[in-house]
């Protein structure tokens, strides 16, 4: 899951951040999360984010006319309103908010809205995965590969990599054919995270590369270039 935090000043930033990472530690579930301090800083990045934490009043672009924007370019991303301004909320939905949160946040109402939004993630979005004596919830558009390793795989997203006691026909079984192909015998990519690609080669957007096996060459680019005709994407 990828989360930003909008706001003009750094002691709200940093509350949110820490609450975010509480509520992932418990839930088992890997989010990252970005902080911008104004609205102009963010916006040019709003298409990568599932979850936006927004402030209502900041310099320049307050927090609607920013939301304003970021609807233009990202439809799906979850928005949720911080402020300390109540008389704004009904604005707020105006921009298909999902939550509006008061300042000082409460933190039983924060978990509150992260477990009504994780609740209604389509749950074919999500894996769950063990790694040593622990769960994690993932969200499968996370996925950058999943490499085997002798009878165990490496489930590797942009900020971790677990090792699985899984063989790598069992994960494969769960990942959606259209966003995942095998590029040779012990590796699954994620086709979303391509930056780029030759007959040989696939370099990912975290900037790791990944050998094209010469038997999976011609599969993996008819997939490629499905999953460009369906979604749009635009890597290349």
């Amino acid at each position: 899951m990828k989360a930003a935090i909008c706001d003009d000043e750094k002691v709200f930033r940093d509350k949110i951040a820490e609450l975010i990472s509480e509520y992932g530690q418990q839930r088992h579930i890997d989010i990252i999360c970005d902080k911008y301090s104004d609205g102009k800083t963010l916006l040019p990045h709003t298409d990568k984010y599932d979850i936006i934490f927004i402030d209502y009043q900041m310099r320049e672009l307050n927090g609607i006319d920013v939301s304003r924007k970021i609807r233009e370019k990202n439809k799906k991303c979850i928005i949720i309103f911080v402020s300390a301004y109540p008389e704004i909320a009904l604005d707020a939905f105006e921009v298909d908010t999902f939550r509006f949160l008061s300042k000082p946040v409460d933190k039983n109402k924060f978990f509150k809205a992260m477990d009504d939004y994780s609740k209604s993630i389509d749950r074919d979005s999500l894996i769950q995965i063990k790694s040593g004596d622990n769960r994690y919830v993932l969200c499968i558009s996370d996925i950058i590969y999943v490499e085997a390793k002798l009878k165990h795989c490496i489930v590797r997203t942009a900020d971790n990599a677990y090792e699985i006691a899984v063989n790598l026909k069992a994960i494969e079984k769960q990942l959606p054919p259209e966003k995942f192909a095998r590029s040779q015998r012990s590796y699954i990519a994620g086709l979303g995270h391509i930056k780029t690609y030759s007959p040989q080669e696939i370099i990912f957007d975290n900037g790791e590369r990944a050998v094209i096996g010469k038997k999976y060459s011609t599969k993996f680019r008819t997939a490629f270039e499905d999953y460009i005709i369906k979604y749009n994407e635009g890597n290349l």
